[in-house]
């Protein structure tokens, strides 16, 4: 048996990765252009692949990429620790050289090299824990990029994900200080790329955010399904199975056509097929089902955390598709009460991520729980 060609849980980059060759293209045109580009996401869309695979074809012409996730930020010091490792690690290529650069231009720290658990090499910056050296420490850093990429004479692109975590390091503060710093840096690209939609266009759109137009914005959205399909049925004729067009859609609409979603559907069809033979509709419906078993104990404590409204609001909306929630009659036949308490609901839902809001409809962030509702509580 070959190895499952569906990889899930990580990010995928070169011939792994499904289409976005038009977002693609987008970030490598404004990184050589020098912009400030915010990439905006919903959640299992492969925001991190795309980001991950502009960095590799940026690299390959000799564009060094910084990335930061700012998911792994705990405190502001924490942020620029990650954030000034990883520029000078992008701008010297050795952990040596940026752990003595890292002296040479940078006052007041005291950078460390330490070996992890793992046998390997770790390295930090250092900085103060006492808020006026760690505010001087943080223009600094934030200037750094600059200073590398003019000293080189190069350009320098830096990607930082999960962008608008931001808001809970230091607050406007930190944002003002990145605005004012970042926009006198001519030799540096920014990705600021995030995927709590919300938030990233309020960071854009709002004119009280330091961020307001200061650069273009780039939403990706779904993959067009054609593409998908070519992509799929290539992938499953490599791994020794085949599937036919019309099974294709069912997984597609099965997956909401949502990146991660589909992408674990078909890891799931790969594993119930044992890696080979044709796909049918009954091994879709296998397929769900492993999920399921997969992620029971994860719906079910989720489905737990909700309030009884809240339940009553995700299966009306799972039942319905997504549509006209404040509707009399959706009230009526589905015992909602009155539309303030809907809203209410709607708002915690979308907060915790179980829903997501487009222009028409609310639609389930993760598809599979919406099939899991139907079957579960019907």
């Amino acid at each position: 048996m070959t190895k499952n060609p569906f990889q899930i849980g990580v990010p995928v980059t070169g011939p792994e990765l499904a289409d976005r060759q038009t977002e693609l293209e987008t970030i490598f045109k404004e990184v050589l252009a020098g912009s400030r580009l915010f990439l905006i996401s919903p959640r299992r869309y492969g925001k991190t692949s795309l980001l991950l695979e502009s960095r590799n074809r940026l690299q390959a012409q000799n564009i060094p990429v910084a990335y930061v996730d700012l998911y792994q930020a705990t405190s502001l010091a924490h942020f620029l620790d990650l954030f000034g490792r990883a520029v000078l690690e992008a701008a010297e290529g050795a952990v040596e050289k940026a752990l003595r650069m890292a002296g040479e231009f940078l006052r007041g720290v005291r950078p460390t090299m330490t070996v992890s658990a793992r046998g390997l090499p770790e390295w930090s910056i250092g900085f103060s824990q006492q808020q006026p050296d760690l505010l001087k420490q943080r223009d600094q850093i934030l200037a750094l990029p600059q200073m590398l990429a003019e000293g080189r004479k190069i350009r320098l692109a830096i990607f930082m994900d999960e962008f608008q975590e931001i808001r809970a390091l230091d607050g406007p503060a930190l944002e003002r200080a990145m605005r004012a710093s970042f926009q006198h840096q001519p030799r540096v690209s920014y990705v600021f790329a995030g995927s709590k939609e919300s938030l990233m266009w309020e960071m854009v759109q709002s004119r009280w955010s330091p961020f307001f137009r200061s650069g273009p914005t780039l939403s990706v959205g779904l993959i067009p399904p054609e593409e998908f399909k070519k992509y799929l049925s290539e992938k499953f004729l490599k791994s020794g199975m085949s599937v036919k067009p019309e099974r294709l859609d069912e997984i597609l609409a099965g997956s909401d056509n949502i990146p991660f979603n589909v992408q674990y559907l078909c890891h799931a069809l790969w594993i119930v097929k044992n890696g080979e033979g044709n796909v049918s509709s009954e091994d879709i419906r296998s397929g769900i089902e492993y999920i399921f078993a997969a992620e029971r104990e994860y719906y079910t404590a989720l489905w737990d955390q909700l309030s009884l409204h809240q339940r009553r609001t995700v299966r009306a909306l799972a039942k319905s598709g997504g549509a006209a929630p404040f509707t009399a009659a959706f009230l009526r036949e589905h015992d909602l009460g009155p539309s303030a308490s809907v809203a209410r609901s709607l708002a915690q839902l979308l907060k915790r991520e179980v829903l997501n809001k487009s222009e028409t409809e609310y639609r389930f962030a993760d598809p599979f729980f919406k099939a899991w509702i139907l079957s579960t509580m019907p």
